[in-house]
Order: structure tokens, then C-alpha cells, then sequence
């Protein structure tokens, strides 16, 4: 059954549509609705997913005696192990443990969304928050809350919340946040230098020339030689890593360039330089936000096929999905046909998402089983139950 996961971008589509001359206590009062369908239906799912047995085998394991040693042996960040210890030490199992922190990310995320939309720098669809919180729930709600990668889903809301102090050019409070994420998933550095990025003096034609660059010539065989020649000079481990993920992704044909959600964005790439006067012009922000904007589909593009590193690019997906709501308000197509051709792109790539992971593909969910008396299974119950999805599968 996978009906619940459409509950929340269904609910955030229809608001988005009527979102029009709303006053500002009824949208907050939607908002909320919208936020809570979200949290129930993702934040609580149950057995869905792929990270979550690695956590919670460190959660039996980790103690405040052994908390230093477990997590270097596993990878993990400070911030997260003592987070995660300091709940099980006031009595959470670890599945609440888990709800908790996707609760913390989502709202905080959903919240900067909010926020924006009714801040000053918002123009046109930007200012529709339903249409900002649809578009989020329908590409990043499975992979952030459902597959549970948790580490990384408490930083991105961390880094989301620093973008505020980004816009106001505030860097001291923009770095101690973007510490602070660090402390949850160190990748949140790369977005450091994203505050220096305020405008891009390359010419519209340059852009494009340099991402069909990227587009064309850093495949999966290319990226491996570079690397590989990179890492013969110093045993780097994420050189390494990163050698193993291309590898990987050569071995297994995830190489097509010419998928339709690559194709897609190449698209959305082209409408943002297109418009890219109106974007600089329009908003407060607008030439940070291009700027942003841009970043994102280098970053996008050259870490194709990185496997697990590629979510980087989910740091700048704020500034991503802003302008394209943008977007909307400036090509020349109707309204109601831009709103009804990305409900249909959004829901479909979401739809082809779930059923390309067996692991989403029966939704479970922690407080139905807990009203049904099933919320205390064993890892080991609870594992082969996941396990037996992939034999169906």
C-alpha cells in the first residue's frame, strides 16, 4: 500500500490552488494541517526504509561510557551520537528516538519554507507556501524521512535554517549554524562558500556552455580515471569512497545521462537562465538566489553518478525550488496548466521513486502498530520482516 505517502503533497496541491487571497490565520491553520499530515505519515512510518537498522543496532550498542569509541568506529558525528544518547538516557525507545529527530528536521525545513514565503524577498509563487512545501514533500519527503537518513536530514534543516542569516548577510550566525550542522553530517561545510557567491558575472550563454559541459563530459568512465589517477598520489578515504560509488555505478549501468528527471532539470536550467533578468531583478535577494540557483545544477550535474555523495546537492535545493516557483509566476503559460503539468511531473517522479525501492513499497507505520500492539518487536523481528519485502520484491 502506498496511498498514505501522497496524503500530505495531495493536501499541499489542493491549498496551493486555492492559496489565493487567503488570510493569513487560515493559511497558518492549513499549514499546520498540511505539516501534520507530513509528520504522521513520514515521520512515524515504521519498518520503510534502509538506514534505519545500522542506527538502531548503535542505539543498543551505545552507551555514555562507550559513546566516543562507537561512534568513530561507525562514521557517525558527535552531534548525532549525543543527541541520540541523551534520548535513550531519558527513556525514549529507539523508534521514538528516531520520530523525535525527522519531527525536529521536518519543521524546522517546513518552517524556513513558511518563513520565506512570507518575508519580503519572496516574489510571485514563491510567496505560495503550499506550492513550496508540495514540490519539497514530492522529491525529498521518501528519501529524507522514509529512508531515514537521519544524520543528514538533521543537518540539511540546520543548514535550511542558517539560509535565513545567508539572505540578511548575517555570516556570524550563518557559520555557527553551519557548525553546528556539521556536527550532524560534516558534508554541511560545502555550503560555507555559497555566502561569498552574491552574484555570477558570467554571461547566460558561458553558464550554459559550462553545465552542458559538465553534463556531457563528466560521465561515471571519465569521473572514475580522474579520481582514481587523484588517489594514487595519497590513500584519501573519501577519494577512496568516492572510487568504489563510480565503480559501483559502472558495474551496475546506472549510467544514463538521458533520464527523464536528468533531462528535466537540464530544462528547468535553461527557463532559469531564460529568465534569468526577471529572477536578478524582481526580488531583494534575486541575483543571490540565481546565483544559489545555478550552484545548485553544477552541483547537481557533477555528482550524477557519486552514489551517496550526490545528496550535496540537497543543501542548495532551497534556493532550487524557490526560483522555480518563480518560475511560474513568470513565463507566459497559464497559470493553472503550469500548476497542473508539475503536479503531474512531481507526483509521477515521486510515484516512480516508491516503486523502484521495495523497502517503500508496504507503508508501515509506528502508531498504527502501536495502537494494533505490534510496536514492540524485536530488531530481529522487525528485520525480517523488512527482509522479506526484498524476497516479494
Amino acid at each position: 500500500m502506498i496511498f498514505p505517502y501522497f496524503i500530505p503533497p495531495a493536501l499541499a496541491f489542493v491549498a496551493a490552488v486555492v492559496e489565493k487571497g487567503m488570510k493569513l490565520n487560515v493559511k497558518r491553520n492549513i499549514y499546520r494541517l498540511v505539516l501534520l499530515s507530513a509528520i504522521v505519515i513520514y515521520c512515524c512510518v515504521y519498518l520503510n526504509g534502509s538506514d534505519w537498522p545500522n542506527y538502531e543496532m548503535f542505539f543498543e550498542k551505545v552507551t555514555w561510557h562507550n559513546w566516543l569509541e562507537e561512534s568513530k568506529d561507525v562514521g557517525f558525528e558527535l552531534g548525532f551520537s549525543l543527541c541520540l544518547l541523551s534520548l535513550k538516557v531519558i527513556g525514549c525507545n529507539f523508534m521514538m528516538t528516531l520520530i523525535i529527530m525527522k519531527v525536529f528536521s521536518l519543521i524546522i525545513i517546513s518552517h524556513c519554507f513558511y518563513k520565506f514565503s512570507l518575508s519580503k524577498y519572496a516574489y510571485g509563487d514563491a510567496r505560495n507556501v503550499f506550492l513550496l512545501l508540495f514540490i519539497f514533500y514530492t522529491t525529498n519527503g521518501m528519501y529524507l524521512y522514509v529512508e531515514t537518513i537521519i544524520r543528514f536530514s538533521i543537518a540539511l534543516a540546520i543548514v535550511f535554517k542558517s539560509f535565513e542569516y545567508l539572505i540578511t548577510r548575517k555570516f556570524a550566525p550563518f557559520l555557527l549554524l553551519v557548525l553546528l550542522a556539521s556536527l550532524f553530517h560534516r558534508t554541511s561545510l560545502v555550503v560555507v562558500p555559497l555566502y561569498f557567491v552574491r552574484d555570477i558575472k558570467l554571461s547566460s550563454f558561458w553558464l550554459f556552455v559550462l553545465v552542458v559541459v559538465v553534463y556531457a563530459f563528466f560521465t561515471p568512465q571519465m569521473l572514475l580515471i580522474v579520481f582514481r589517477f587523484i588517489n594514487g598520489y595519497g590513500n584519501n578515504i573519501f577519494i577512496a569512497k568516492l572510487v568504489a560509488y563510480l565503480e559501483l555505478t559502472i558495474r551496475l549501468q546506472q549510467t544514463n545521462p538521458l533520464a527523464i528527471g536528468n533531462i528535466v532539470h537540464f530544462l528547468f536550467f535553461i527557463l532559469i537562465l531564460v529568465f534569468r533578468k526577471d529572477i536578478e531583478g524582481k526580488s531583494k535577494c534575486g541575483q543571490h538566489l540565481f546565483a544559489a540557483s545555478v550552484v545548485f545544477f553544477i552541483v547537481y550535474f557533477v555528482t550524477l553518478y557519486m552514489g551517496p555523495i550526490s545528496r550535496i546537492r540537497l543543501f542548495y535545493n532551497f534556493f532550487f525550488i524557490i526560483v522555480l516557483t518563480e518560475l511560474f509566476s513568470l513565463t507566459y503559460i497559464n497559470r493553472g496548466i503550469i500548476f497542473i503539468m508539475a503536479a503531474v511531473f512531481f507526483v509521477w517522479g515521486m510515484y516512480l521513486s516508491i516503486e523502484n525501492n521495495f523497502c517503500f513499497k508496504y507503508y508501515t507505520n509506528y502508531i498504527t502498530a502501536a495502537i494494533e500492539g505490534k510496536a514492540d518487536l524485536t530488531l530481529y523481528e522487525k528485520f525480517s520482516i523488512y527482509r522479506s519485502w526484498s524476497v516479494e520484491q
